[in-house]
């Protein structure tokens, strides 16, 4: 029997595509572009049509590389196939007047300062889907302005964004291309009354909502409920009670899938006293959709617990897990089986 092992061609360009996408994604832009860009025309047709493997980290990608500014800028501007593009600071980011973002479909703004918001423009970025926002409080009065355009539906195929800093009070006409949002709020009234009456077709909301001292419950009737929410992951944070909790969830009763977090870092919620009988109940009220629940809580005193009677208090609650961060303090994790 012969030992003879044919030699197969391991050629680069033999590869298949989803073999060079996986290898792409391990490549800096700079180095795709001097290496495979108008290398060949199969190179050409799909290295920039993935969603997989392009970042463009601008302007990191100009100021760590040998690529000038203007180079990557005319290649961003002029490529149809690049989707996704992630601002990190103001500097070298090119005058706003004169750039228009056309293919953008994602966008990510890691530190928000007034330039780079300015650029963020249903003109500059006509079909953007994918927007978010990082945390950055001393430019409020122009995210304000950017509330506007995006509950006004001024980007008509934003279909999911993250936001911080929601509270303004500008008139909103509602966006109903919206389906997954994620927002950082202290004014429950706001996310109630004007985030979910701006977006009716909200499918999923990931809510970081701090509940000020200066509010009790909501008031009833404030706008008609929500009919299309599905997912809600719900971060606790100041002054939460039940009865607040109930208030609040009474204007999402379709609710399927809902994820709680109380903030350990938050001496307030610390201190929350959970009563699960009377959270079993409110979820039998208000959310009578429910079939998942993800509950992670801080209880101090580990000895009230008991886990075999809260398993029977709602049908969601038939698996129970917990941690202790210390002797004190107990780190309660409750959720159901997928």
């Amino acid at each position: 029997m012969s030992d003879y092992i044919p030699l197969l061609p391991y050629k680069l360009e033999h590869l298949p595509n989803e073999i060079l996408l996986e290898i792409f994604d391990y490549i800096e832009i700079n180095d795709l572009l001097r290496s495979f860009y108008n290398l060949n025309n199969r190179f050409n047709s799909f290295l920039f049509s993935s969603n997989i493997h392009l970042r463009i980290l601008y302007p990191d990608d100009i100021e760590e590389n040998s690529i000038k500014q203007k180079s990557i800028v005319n290649f961003i501007l002029n490529q149809r196939y690049i989707s996704r593009l992630r601002l990190i600071h103001n500097k070298n980011i090119p005058d706003h007047r004169s750039v228009k973002f056309s293919y953008i479909r994602s966008l990510i703004l890691d530190t928000p300062t007034s330039k780079l918001i300015e650029i963020i423009s249903p003109k500059i970025f006509p079909r953007l889907e994918y927007l978010r926002i990082g945390y950055y409080t001393s430019v409020k009065t122009q995210l304000n302005k950017l509330h506007q355009s995006i509950f006004s539906n001024e980007f008509p195929l934003l279909k999911k964004c993250s936001l911080n800093n929601v509270n303004d009070n500008q008139l909103w006409t509602g966006s109903p291309s919206i389906r997954l949002l994620g927002i950082w709020s202290d004014d429950p009234r706001t996310v109630i009354e004007r985030v979910l009456f701006a977006s009716p077709y909200l499918i999923s909301l990931h809510l970081f909502l701090t509940w000020p001292s200066t509010y009790s419950i909501l008031d009833e009737q404030i706008i008609e409920q929500h009919l299309n929410l599905k997912y809600l992951k719900l971060h606790l944070s100041g002054y939460w009670t039940l009865d607040k909790l109930d208030s609040f969830l009474a204007y999402i009763p379709t609710i399927k899938n809902l994820n709680l977090r109380s903030s350990y870092f938050d001496s307030h919620m610390i201190y929350f006293q959970w009563n699960f009988k009377e959270l079993a109940n409110l979820f039998l009220c208000r959310l009578p959709n429910l079939s998942y629940f993800d509950c992670e809580l801080i209880f101090r005193n580990q000895k009230l617990i008991d886990f075999k009677h809260i398993s029977l208090l709602h049908s969601c609650f038939n698996r129970v897990k917990y941690d202790i961060y210390s002797e004190d303090d107990l780190f309660i994790k409750i959720f159901t089986d997928k």
